[in-house]
Formats: structure tokens, sequence, C-alpha cells
């Protein structure tokens, strides 16, 4: 036997479809017996009764009596006239994405592009075009930032046949909301990176789609399929991304072909990463909320880890020991 509403698909409503059910198994069936197996009032199973008779899938065979219509003939003929109307839909779709990009070309816009107005609308489309990866999905983040959920990042990881690369421009680490944004974001398996200044704010997903934000101050961004615009901007992402600063790895446990235990406190990796980022040990400790000496100490730690004399040492055989990626 089949569970649930299975019918849905020819345009039944689950209580149309409870009802011819029950009729399949009478020979004939009164609206008062079926409001009775089906716990309804009489009017509704009158109603539904009806509707069953217009549809080809019951026959009156009696004024206060209904059967049901054999379902290979009648579910099939529905079926069929859905399948047409599919059809219809797709030959129809060619004519409207013509009328559609007509419309949009002779306001001088850019072909498969379209221009997204308001922050409203912008975090929409982020959210959007995030939900349709695949394969990849690549972010530069600079101020103010726009986040798909208005800052409430979800805590469960990342879909891991997804990859997800963020660029975070430096002057961001100012910010304590986004620290917390980076912690969270890491820790759900996102690989970030830290670049001194990012032109545009960008979202590219699956080398296809591309989120251009330019650096005004207006909320204005470009949305393109443009191969040419998207191969630009996935080519601008890796530029940057290739001579980044690699954030701290997630977990206790490096990762890399020389990967060797790493720090494992969360606020060590985060130290590292500002370190390597270029930020003053006041400014780290402003960022960490944390006293100068203590940043000091922990630079100094990190360092004995991994058996080196100088800050420049320390960054070298960070990145050997796959204590950043």
């Amino acid at each position: 036997m089949i569970d649930g509403h299975a019918l849905g698909a020819v345009g039944l409503s689950p209580a149309e479809e409870d009802a011819y059910r029950m009729l399949l198994a009478h020979a004939d069936l009164a609206p008062p017996a079926l409001a009775e197996g089906l716990g309804i009032p009489i009017a509704e199973a009158d109603r539904l009764l009806i509707a069953l008779t217009n549809r080809g899938l019951a026959k009156m065979v009696a004024d206060d009596s209904f059967t049901a219509a054999p379902p290979e003939s009648s579910i099939v003929a529905l079926l069929g006239e859905r399948l047409d109307g599919l059809r219809r839909g797709y030959a129809a779709v060619d004519e409207m994405e013509r009328v559609y990009r007509a419309s949009r070309a002779g306001y001088g816009g850019v072909p498969n592009s379209e221009t997204i107005t308001g922050l409203r609308a912008i975090a929409s489309q982020l959210t959007q075009l995030n939900a349709q990866a695949r394969q990849e999905v690549r972010m530069f983040m600079r101020h103010p930032i726009i986040t798909t959920d208005g800052g409430n990042i979800s805590d469960s990881p990342a879909d891991e046949s997804i990859r997800y690369r963020t660029l975070y421009e430096k002057a961001l680490l100012d910010d304590a909301d986004v620290l917390e944004l980076i912690r969270r974001s890491a820790k759900r398996g996102v690989q970030i990176r830290f670049a001194g200044a990012l032109p545009v704010k960008l979202l590219v997903v699956d080398d296809r789609i591309a989120l251009i934000m330019g650096p005004g101050t207006q909320p204005v961004a470009l949305r393109t399929e443009h191969p040419a615009l998207v191969a630009c901007a996935v080519s601008l992402f890796e530029q940057i991304w290739s001579t980044a600063v690699p954030a701290p790895i997630n977990g206790d446990v490096a990762i890399g072909p020389h990967a060797v235990s790493g720090p494992s406190d969360p606020d060590d990796r985060l130290l590292l990463s500002l370190l390597l980022a270029g930020l003053t040990d006041q400014a780290i400790a402003a960022r960490l909320g944390v006293g100068l000496r203590t940043v000091q100490r922990r630079v100094r730690d990190l360092m004995d880890a991994a058996s080196v004399d100088t800050r420049i040492q320390l960054g070298w055989q960070a990145s050997r020991k796959g204590w950043v990626v």
C-alpha cells in the first residue's frame, strides 16, 4: 500500500485523495458513509465526491451513491493532462527568456546580468545563490558586511561536498563581531584568509554566477552569469587568495602534507593569524581583549613550539607545519 498523498502530482488535495482511496475500497458509497469513514461533516463529504466526479475519478450511480472510476484509466488520463501542461510550460520557457533578456537589453544592461538595489534585496540574493551552490563558493568580505542571515551564522557544519573560501579585508579585524563571525565560520569548515585591501565585495558560485558589489556607499550589486565577467571574478579571487594570509586551521590537528600538532587554543590560532596578517602586538591585544604582555607571552610560546627565534621564522614554520591553511 502506498503511504502518504501521492496524487498531489495530478492536482488532488490530501482530502480528495483520502476520499478517492476510500471510494476505491467500496463498490459504492453515499456521502454519509464517506463522512463517517473520514470523520468529516456530510456537507464536506458531498463536496469531495462532486469534486472527484468532476475530475473523472468518480461516477454517480444513484442520486446519493457514488463509485470510483478505474485508476488505470482515470488517473492515467489526469497524468497525461499534467504532462501535456508541463510540455507546454517547457516550450514557453524559451520565448519567455527571450522576452526577459530583450526587456533588459534596451536599458544598456550587460547580457545575462541584472542590477540588485538595496540591502535586503542583496542579502536575499546571497541566500539564494548560496543555496544553489553545488561545488564551490568564493567570497570577498569588506566593510560593511552583508550576511545572508543578519549576521547569525549557523553552528552546523558546512556542506562537505561544497568548498567554501572567504577572503576578509584586514580592516575588518578591528570589529569584534567580525572576529566572532570568523571564528564560527572557521569552525563550520570555511577556509579563510586575510588580505590588506579588497577592491569589491564578491560572491562567486560554482564558476557560473557572480554577485559583485562596488566600493560605493550605495547598496548596489551586479548579479551576472555572463561567462566573461564570471571568469574575471574568479581570476581576481584566485589572484588575491594566492597571496593572502591564511587563517589558523580549524581544530587541534593541522592538515597538509607536513602537518603536525599545532596550537590547540582557539585564541592562539587566531593570534597567529593576526600576527601573520601584519597587526602589531598592541592591535592584537585589543582584538583579543587581553593585555600586551599576554600577547607577547603567547607569541613567545608559539615560537618555542615551532623551535624558532624570530617572528619571521615563526610565520614560515607555521606554514610549513600546516598550522595555517
